[in-house]
This record gives structure tokens, sequence and C-alpha cells, in this order.
């Protein structure tokens, strides 16, 4: 209660039997505490000013706006109804009105905002609020009339706001409110200690993940040299970005690294971030997941979802909120030193909708992108969830058919086998498998020979232009009601090397390869070498437009910088350019067949291979070329030199 000789209210209210003091719950008496010390040198009672309050860190808007609140209804005498506490935003207006009519206010600035020089001006105070300290909860402690105990001085310090703010209700005592919030945290360490015995797959048991793995066992013996005391954290690589499609197992990557780590892994998520609520709440639970793992480090924090934090480049009307957002990441990852121990691992679908400010030096300034298994890595995730080992012939079929598949579709095929087994109350076995594998369909022996022929070309071709070719491999199986590929050769240039005209010829020449080596084996050519983007006569076709008309190769040196996808557009509205680039595929497929009738022998004997033998190496490939080659000796007549 006021002072009526000095003007002053009480310093510190431990009981108080005014009605403003109803429902203050000891959270809410802590933040009270901070407050009041802040605006010591203007309590004085109808003191009109406003009064800014700006929080680093530690703040949770529902407890603090009461607080403030409490603190208004003292100073100033305002009933309930009324209210002086207003939360500075991108919006402000309306509150400064009233702020500006009345002449009274106390505004709350949460950690992100950055206050305009505005905004400063129109304060008569703006002050820092700090966190809240062992002396506030022992204030609270003893305004409740509970015994002052360490152990709850830390339990009411170090909880969350939200969660101190769940436990103490009005219709629960301090005592009973302490007591479950006590049981509920013991539940949550139990929790925590069963998740931290790293059971579960380590980076041994990841497949077809290849550099990221790699990283990973790097980073356990710097780990395990950090904890030795051998290096310092600035030696260890603490930030990392996981990019991939949905499935392909980033989730599960970032487990096994912590259990190969022997480190907690803590999970967070800018999804569940963002369900906390506005700008404030969702900043708090950031820094929660921050803190956890500060907590137990050396630790790794896995953020997933992190492509849906925003960029601060953006200019709609949640510009404001994703820039606070953005700012609240970066002030959480800036600096070793902040959260040396903390290893964080960001997970992402597209990586270029993530803000370049989080990607540099001392953020995340690594990327490793996670691509779809191959084969092989598919049969080791199929092990690893399974224990079973194919045979070459349903290996054969299980590789074909899960070709695109992740890991996580891979999962979920052995699930439904396991479910076929139980059905059938049958044991487990390779057979459940593949009786979920799409419906097969084997190829008749002359679309096979189709097949072998124009992987061929494209392997002979390949290897007269001077390219690297490390194997051939076709399928003698069809994905029922699907359009997929069904050879591929690997090749390329066997060194770095400048890319000039040749090289782009030379290129469109082996993409053209297996339409030449169809016409000149069966007089004409199937229409899966066109159609898709990533069909042969596609990508010819684009690589030609790009020599002339976009990179100054062709009769102009007028140069365009235009996206891939515009390429058929300019095409289609320059009939000149559409005839040049013609004529450039059609001089190339000529010069293919060409080679191609030179050097049959050769292909017919790939053919034969291929038909009997689906998968041939790069020495087989070259070994085969090299004993069917025939030498190409040059007719022209050399040319008389005449003197004067």
């Amino acid at each position: 209660m006021p002072n009526g000789v000095t003007g002053k209210r009480p310093r510190v209210p431990w009981n108080q039997t005014n009605s403003n003091w109803q429902g203050v719950t000891l959270p809410v008496y802590m933040a009270y505490c901070s407050i009041a010390a802040a605006l010591r040198p203007w309590n004085r009672i109808e003191r009109k000013f406003i009064a800014t309050l700006v929080f680093k860190e530690d703040y949770y808007q529902p407890i603090y706006s009461q607080a403030a609140q409490v603190f208004a209804m003292e100073i100033w005498k305002s009933s309930d109804w009324e209210t002086y506490i207003f939360e500075w935003s991108n919006s402000p207006f309306r509150d400064q009105s009233l702020a500006e009519k009345n002449g009274r206010g106390i505004f709350l600035s949460p950690p992100g905002y950055r206050l305009t020089d505005d905004e400063r001006l129109f304060s008569d105070i703006v002050i820092e609020i700090e966190p809240r300290s062992p002396e506030h909860a022992r204030a609270a402690l003893r305004r409740a009339e509970l015994p002052v105990d360490e152990k709850l001085v830390e339990l009411l310090i170090s909880e969350p706001w939200p969660r101190l703010h769940s436990a103490f209700q009005d219709r629960r005592g301090p005592l009973q409110a302490l007591e479950r919030l006590r049981r509920e945290t013991a539940r949550l360490k139990r929790i925590a200690d069963q998740t931290a015995t790293h059971s579960g797959p380590t980076l041994e048991d990841m497949h077809g993940l290849g550099p990221a793995v790699d990283w990973g066992h790097n980073l356990a013996k710097d780990l395990a040299d950090y904890k030795n005391g051998l290096i310092g954290w600035n030696d260890v690589d603490a930030g990392v970005l996981l990019s991939g499609p949905p499935g392909i197992g980033k989730t599960l990557f970032a487990s096994a690294l912590a259990n190969s780590c022997k480190v907690p892994i803590i999970y967070g998520s800018v999804s569940k971030w963002q369900e906390a609520g506005a700008l404030d709440a969702h900043l708090k639970a950031m820094r929660a997941s921050f803190k956890q793992a500060r907590d137990k480090a050396p630790s790794i924090l896995f953020i997933d979802e992190f492509d849906t934090l925003g960029k601060r480049t953006t200019s709609d009307r949640n510009a404001g909120y994703h820039n606070g957002v953005v700012a609240g990441a970066l002030e959480q990852l800036d600096g070793f030193e902040r959260r040396e121990g903390v290893v964080v691992v960001a997970a992402c679908n597209h990586p270029r909708l993530v803000d370049a400010a989080l990607l540099r030096a001392g953020r995340l300034d690594r990327h490793l992108e996670l691509m779809l298994p191959d084969g092989p890595s598919r049969r080791g995730i199929l092990k690893f969830h399974t224990g079973i080992e194919l045979s070459s012939a349903d290996a054969e079929l299980f590789e074909f058919a899960t070709e695109g598949f992740s890991g996580a579709e891979i999962e979920r095929l052995v699930r439904d086998a396991r479910r076929a087994a139980r059905r059938q109350a049958d044991c487990f076995s390779a057979i459940h498998i593949i009786d979920q594998l799409p419906v097969l369909e084997k190829l008749p022996e002359d679309y096979l020979r189709v097949i072998a022929a124009h992987e061929a070309g494209h392997a002979l071709v390949g290897f007269e232009v001077g390219h690297e070719v490390s194997g051939i491999t076709i399928s003698k199986w069809l994905v029922s009601g699907q359009r997929r590929v069904l050879g591929n050769v690997d090749s390329k240039l066997p060194q770095v090397r400048a890319r000039t005209k040749t090289t782009y010829l030379d290129t469109i020449a082996i993409f053209l390869a297996g339409i030449a080596a169809e016409m000149e084996v069966f007089g004409t050519f199937a229409d899966g070498a066109s159609g898709s983007s990533e069909a042969d006569l596609n990508r010819a076709t684009d690589l030609a437009t790009m020599v002339e008309g976009t990179n100054g190769m062709g009769r102009t040196l007028a140069v365009e910088v235009p996206d891939p996808e515009e390429f058929a557009r300019m095409r289609l509205y320059n009939p000149e350019l559409r005839e040049q680039v013609h004529g450039l595929l059609e001089s190339e497929l000529a010069r293919t067949r060409s080679i191609i009738q030179r050097q049959r022998p050769a292909l017919d004997a790939l053919v034969e291979i291929l038909m009997v033998s689906p998968t041939m190496t790069g020495e087989e490939v070259v070994q085969v070329l090299q004993s069917n080659r025939r030498s190409v000796v040059s007719l022209a007549k050399a040319q008389l030199r005449t003197g004067t």
C-alpha cells in the first residue's frame, strides 16, 4: 500500500492484502520483482511516464504482462478492466496513441524485436530487464510462506516460464503446484536419460549417404578428442545443414550420428516452435531448445524443417515476423563460445530457402546434400530393417523395383511385408519382401535387344570421342504402369579441361548415340529417347540451343543467360534459332552414325554380352571395344606444297 508521507509504496511487499495481489502466483511475483527493481526510480503514486522494458532472453509474455499490470495498478490506481501494458510490435500505432492519451504506459520489447529510434524517443525510460535470479525465487517462496529450500530455488530458476505458468494456477496452492512441477520434471528427466542410452542405429548402419557418413565419423573423433581435452571447441565442426528429399533419412542420420558420437541428441522443429504462438513465444521455444542442448553439452541439437524458418529478403506481410525469427536464430548460432559443446544439425528439403546469413562461417557453414540410395545401399537398408540377405536373383528384382525409393519407403515396404507374413501365419522371409514389390514384367528378347543396342551406342561413341566409360547397366524388367529408365551408361571426361565448342559437340554426339545405334541396327528409333526432360534427344536439343543461342559459340557472339526452362520458349519464338539447332543436331547425328558404322563390330559385341549379362564394368566395356575396334585410316591426300 502507498505510504501517505513519502508517496512511495513498500519496496518489497511480501504479504499483500490489496485486491491487486489476488491471483498473483509465484512465477508472476518473480517477474514482478524484476520489473519493480528496474522501475524503482519511477515508483511514485500517480506519476505519469511511459517505460519500455527490453528483454534479451528469459521472456514469457503472459507472465510479464500480468506482473507489469500489477505494478501499474499500484502506481496509477487503475481498475481491473484498465490496462496500461502493451507489447511493441510491427504495428504499434494504436497502443502508442492510447499510451500518449493517458500519459502512462509500460511497453514490453520481446527478444528479437529491434526498437526504432522513434520508439526510443517516445519512451521516457528504456531499460533492459535482467533475467530472474535466485533472489527473486527466494522472495517468492518467502511471500508464499514456504521454506526457502535451495532445490526449490533451483527448480524455479531452471524451469521454462511456460511450464511454471502451467503449474501455478489460481485453483492450486503454491505447495501443490511445486509438488506437481517437481514430479513432472523428474518424469521428463527419466525419459531423457533413457533416450540418451544411445540405443538404435549408428553411422555403420547408414547406407547410401556417402560424404555425410564420412563427416559424421570425423565429428565423432573430434568430439572424443574435445571431451578428453586434446582439442578446443574451435577445432570441432559445430554446424551443418543437411538437405534432401522427404523420407531420405535426415532424422535417422542425426540419431545415428548422436549414437556414434555417444552424446545426447535434442530434437527441435521449426514447426513446433511456431506452434508456441506469437513471435515472442516462438523465440522462447527456440531458445529453450538451445538451452536444453547447452545444459547437456557436449550434445547434438537437431533442427528439422529449417527451410521454413523464413528469409529476411521477403517483403510480404509476414516479413517482420520472419525477420524476428531469423534474428533470433542468428543470435543463438553466433559464436563458438555462446554454444560451446553444441553441434547444430539442421535439416531441410529446400536449401535455397534458407537465409544466407545462417550459412556463414561459424554458423551452419557446411552443407551436406543427401541423395536417394543406390541399389547396393537400398539392399543395405533392407538388411538393417530385416536382417535378411537377398539371393542374387531376388537382389536384382529388388534393386530394379525399388529404383528411386528412399529409406523411409523401404521401411514402409518392410512393414507391409511383415504384416503379410503375420496374416499368413508364416515366418517372415525374403518371399514376403518380394511379394510386396511393384508388379514387374519381364521384357521380351527383341525389346531387350533394342535397349542393349541403345546403351552400347552411348558407350561406343563416348569411348571414341575420348570420354571415360565406367560401366553399362540395362534392365530385363519393366515396372507395370510406370515409365522408367531401362538402361544407363556412365561416362565422363578423364580430366578437368576447358569447355570449348568441341567439348559441347562431343557431348551432343554422345546423347544422340543411342538413337544412332538404333537407326543403324533396326532402321528406326523408339520414343524412349525423347519426351521427358531427361531423355537423350531433349538434353541434346537443349545443349544445342545453348551452343547456338546463349554462349556465343554459334552464328552469333551475342550472349544470353536464360533459365534452362526457357530454352523451349526461345526455339518457339525464334524460328531462325530453331533452324540452327536443327542443323547442328542433324550434323552431329550424321557424325555419330558414321562412328557407329565404322565400329559396328564393337557395337555388336557389346550387345551380345549385354543380352547375357545386363551389367558390365568400365574395364569390361573398354576391353570389348579395344578388341573389336577397327583402326581408322585417313584416305585424305596430303596437300602438295608448291614454291615459287
